[in-house]
């Protein structure tokens, strides 16, 4: 069987269960076990993440390996996976959480609908309440609402003084970053009407807001009943999220601070009351995933915008911790009401398929009878035995696309007694961070560094003349250099027409990443080998970075005068010339000065292959014919 790039289908109901960053398309993924390995062999992804390769792997009758540096990675996809789990215990948990959860909101949460006929009222509960932050203005010191209604423009705003020069009165604006930040505002409560379904609205009056207070002291009384203490758990500064998001700067000190405080009351009380339920371990999991998923909704990311999600709200729309102006306060019922149904609904689309899970603890195991092992730790410092892995199918780390450890790190305070290890190593994350000069600040070579000690892994636990294959796509030019030099170090070859465009999900589309013009969508797909390394050419041996950097300019200038003569697809241009430079990495991937220090990756971001087009000359660059000759079997 050959792999032919598929129609990437949206997520099945167990991909639903919880938010993970960058989860690839299931049915891709099933392709390429199918392709790449036979039933009964032993399948590793070794940055499982979403657990895409690892459930299509066990569907299809394979043995899975998944490692993860993510306590979170482990947790979703323990999860994810279940099939057999007592449903009339989980059905009678889901009721007893929502009539607890229905207790302590009360009567607070809903709005009284006049219908019109005989004076009779009716009641819906909100679905959200919508807020704003508040900031001193830096010319007059009034109080400006940074309400959608008072917005001029991306983080400009208008001052509540007609008289300000900060008022769109006077022509001007203020800037949130020069303010004072003043706390929160709570603006209108949102619900759908039970007469006709359409969406109502009602602004916070004196008297809703007084009702609002008056509920966070109850919540803070049930608090104290529970002998339950509110954590502070501190947001690291040297983080590239911090220096990003600016989340000190914003008021966000401690990850509680990410929920308004109504709502993190509530979301303690939640977890409490889960915590005492009497119930079997698997149930317990699962009520735990699912509470876990709802935090997602219920935190102030929340946001809505016309046009975007049908105007419900949407979080995590950027691989950031990104706090909107104007935001969400979330109704934590319906969030978990919401967050239990696609466990369900996960477990009743896993139970047409035909397959158990037998975890193992170690390797041995798999050849015992078990038919998964799971590792909360880098595949590097593993004891899996040289030559024992049939097929390594995986998706790696996308250089300084995605910092999934510190935007994971948003579930830890709530979920550290689940994880199975401690507070996650960061040193050893393959990652790039795109902001320098703090403490701890990674670089494409820390990047490549990290990817090639979990590839060289790889190389020793593949069976020889066995394929790796990964998908991977990124506008930075830099970033795919380091995963190619990283993975051709290891002693890896690209197999024969190992080089294939897969495109993405349709509805991937409308995140705010894809949404930036140039911005990849959709993945390449690389297939590697296993292969006795083939001898350096001596005549390279000397070559130095700056040679190294001018012969690469040279493929990419000549390939883009020549796709730009031809009109070539984007994609297809891309993958012509990965695969014209890929003899040149490989033959120089060994080289001394690529082992150290050094800012070949420096050399190429985003803007690269743009600013190179526009500055090459006229007459093309000539072939470099040792590049061209390295290792030509790859082809």
């Amino acid at each position: 069987m050959v792999y032919t790039p598929l129609q990437a289908r949206a997520h099945t109901p167990p991909y639903l269960i919880h938010r993970y960053f960058a989860r690839r398309p299931w049915n891709v993924f099933k392709q390429l076990v199918e392709v790449y390995s036979e039933a009964g062999d032993i399948v590793l992804d070794p940055f499982c993440g979403g657990g895409v390769t690892v459930y299509e792997a066990l569907k299809l009758n394979r043995k899975a390996i998944g490692f993860d540096l993510n306590p979170l990675a482990i947790f979703i996809v323990k999860n994810m996976i279940k099939r057999n789990v007592d449903r009339l215990e989980l059905d009678s948990a889901r009721e007893q959480i929502l009539k607890y959860l229905k207790s302590l909101y009360s009567d607070y949460d809903t709005l009284e609908i006049d219908t019109g006929k005989d004076s009779i009222k009716r009641s819906t509960m909100v679905g959200w309440n919508e807020l704003a932050f508040k900031i001193r203005c830096n010319y007059c010191s009034s109080k400006i609402l940074l309400s959608n209604s008072n917005k001029v423009s991306n983080g400009r705003y208008s001052c509540s003084n007609n008289a300000c020069p900060g008022s769109r009165n006077q022509r001007g604006f203020v800037e949130p970053k020069n303010c004072e930040r003043m706390g929160y505002e709570y603006l209108f409560s949102v619900g759908t009407s039970p007469i006709d379904g359409k969406t109502i609205s009602m602004p916070f009056d004196e008297k809703r807001k007084n009702k609002m207070l008056e509920h966070i002291v109850s919540l803070r009384t049930e608090l104290g009943r529970n002998h339950i203490t509110v954590p502070k758990d501190e947001v690291p500064l040297n983080w590239d999220r911090q220096h990003e998001d600016l989340l000190f700067r914003k008021g966000i000190q401690v990850f509680q601070d990410l929920f308004t405080e109504r709502n993190l009351l509530i979301n303690l009380l939640l977890l409490c009351f889960i915590k005492g339920l009497n119930v079997s371990k698997n149930t317990y999991e699962l009520l735990r995933l699912a509470f876990s998923s709802s935090l997602r909704d219920t935190n102030i990311m929340a946001f809505t915008a016309k046009g975007w999600q049908g105007g419900k709200p949407t979080t995590w729309s950027k691989h950031a911790y990104w706090i909107p102006s104007q935001f969400c306060e979330v109704n934590i019922l319906n969030a978990f009401r919401r967050a239990i149904n696609r466990v369900i609904k996960s477990l009743e689309y896993n139970s047409g398929f035909d397959y158990e899970i037998l975890e193992s603890r170690d390797f041995q195991g798999l050849l015992s009878g078990c038919n998964i092992l799971l590792g909360n730790s880098s595949l590097a410092d593993s004891d899996i035995p040289d030559n024992s892995i049939d097929a390594i199918i995986t998706d790696p780390p996308y250089g300084s696309n995605v910092q999934y450890l510190e935007l994971s790190h948003f579930w830890y305070p709530w979920n550290r007694d689940m994880y199975a290890s401690e507070e996650p190593d960061f040193s050893k994350e393959a990652v790039a961070n795109r902001k320098r000069g703090f403490e701890g600040a990674k670089t494409m070579k820390d990047y490549e560094d990290n990817l090639f000690l979990v590839f060289s892994r790889c190389y020793k636990v593949l069976k020889p003349q066995k394929q790796m294959v990964l998908t991977f796509n990124n506008k930075n030019i830099g970033a795919w250099i380091a995963l190619l030099v990283s993975i051709l170090r290891a002693g890896f070859t690209l197999d024969e027409e190992g080089l294939f465009y897969q495109t993405g999900v349709e509805n991937y589309k409308q995140t705010a990443h894809t949404k930036y013009e140039g911005s990849p969508y959709g993945d390449f797909i690389y297939v590697f080998k296993k292969t006795v390394a083939a001898p350096l050419y001596a005549e390279e041996a000397g070559i130095g970075e700056d040679e190294f950097v001018q012969r690469l300019d040279e493929i990419f200038k000549r390939h883009l005068e020549e796709s730009e003569k031809v009109g070539s697809d984007r994609n297809e241009a891309i993958r012509g010339m990965i695969l014209e430079t890929i003899p040149c990495l490989e033959a120089y991937a060994k080289m001394p000065f690529l082992a150290r220090e050094h800012n070949i990756y420096d050399r190429y971001n985003k803007s690269y292959l743009k600013k190179l087009y526009l500055n090459a000359k006229e007459k093309p660059a000539e072939t470099n014919h040792r590049c061209a000759k390295a290792h030509s079997t790859a082809f």
